[in-house]
């Protein structure tokens, strides 16, 4: 780039492994093909890990890998059971999980179920504008009595079509590319795993527990979004952890790289597919104790360290608090706590790792 030219942009690589000093410092990158460069301070920002499910809202990237080279690189990972999922994804094969926004019911879109009925008023007061995680398990609860492959539905049709053009341009163009009018039909609908609130656990600049590694994003977990992110934070997290991350690894810029770098890598997994279903079975919007279990021992075998590090956490959260609901054990516990966990160490929960 010529504005900058001591930088080299290498677009369109995979990392397969950080390098780390003989003291455990991180120290830089492998990356697929097996090239090498070393550095005196790391940052991962690799977004989410919504494509570890069938349903997303997430980029075909979006698979956890920062999460998952932290963690074998022996990071700690901090309320990794905290996965968002948006209850109004297009749920249309052969499209992709487009979020249908939830200032649609907010404007008076109502949800249905797969045989037309209205269905929120028996879940909560508030209807359609229950909160995220409480709609997304009632399209949930409706759906495990329909038939295999059924859908929920939003229906905007009382809505003038005109004020739908105005309000939501892109998404009523975005379905038209489908074939679907917003204003003439109700849409298919399900719950899609959206946001980690998980992930790399992090100080307030960025730093991760081990020395010469930051990440920021949705791959590293700050505590800022508790257990259910409100809505457009995120943004608003890149912009301020992002800025952060940069002024702290400005003083690790003098830092001279070691000489001698071992790689931690990681796993390759061979069934995505496999572990996909596995993950939206067993630590999806509704989860119980044994489900999860065996969807550890199955993703264990196929290799993810950031799916096992999700159900781990799941398991170990014996309650339910935001984003996590378990039908084995649905109250709150008395105290909030963080989950942590370290490769090699159970998870624990504490307020401070």
């Amino acid at each position: 780039m010529a504005e900058f030219p001591k930088l080299r942009l290498l677009a369109h690589e995979r990392v397969t492994g950080l390098l780390r000093d003989d003291s455990g410092r991180v120290g830089g990158i492998e990356i697929a093909g097996g090239e090498r460069f070393a550095a005196g301070a790391v940052l991962l920002s690799t977004g989410g890990l919504g494509q570890l499910y069938q349903d997303t809202t997430n980029p075909a990237v979006a698979t956890g890998d920062g999460v998952a080279l932290a963690y074998r690189a022996g990071a700690t990972l901090a309320d990794m059971e905290f996965v968002q999922f948006h209850p109004t994804a297009l749920a249309l094969a052969g499209a992709p999980r487009f979020l249908l926004s939830e200032a649609l019911r907010g404007e008076g879109a109502v949800l249905r179920n797969p045989a037309g009925e209205r269905f929120m008023a028996r879940y909560h007061t508030a209807q359609e504008l229950a909160p995220r995680d409480v709609v997304a398990r009632a399209l949930e609860m409706e759906l495990r009595s329909a038939p295999a492959g059924a859908t929920c539905f939003l229906d905007a049709t009382a809505l003038p079509a005109s004020e739908l053009a105005r309000r939501f341009p892109r998404i009523v163009a975005t379905l038209a590319q489908f074939g679907l009018d917003l204003a003439r039909q109700p849409i298919p609908v399900r719950p899609a795993a959206h946001y980690a609130m998980g992930g790399i656990w992090t100080s307030l600049e960025a730093r991760s527990t081990l020395g010469g590694l930051f990440a920021a994003g949705e791959c590293a977990c700050t505590g800022v979004h508790g257990a259910n992110r409100l809505a457009s934070n995120s943004l608003l997290e890149g912009l301020v952890f992002g800025a952060r991350a940069g002024r702290a690894m400005g003083s690790e810029s003098g830092r001279r790289a070691a000489r001698s770098l071992e790689t931690v890598a990681m796993p390759a997994v061979e069934d995505w597919a496999a572990l996909r279903r596995t993950m939206s079975a067993t630590a999806g919007v509704v989860r119980n104790g044994p489900d999860m279990e065996a969807g550890l021992g199955a993703v264990e075998r196929l290799g993810h360290d950031a799916a096992a590090a999700v159900l781990r956490a799941a398991l170990a959260r014996r309650e339910s608090r935001g984003a996590h609901f378990r039908e084995d054990f649905p109250e709150h516990a008395a105290q909030a706590q963080h989950s942590f966990q370290r490769r090699g160490t159970a998870v624990r929960l504490a307020a401070e790792p």
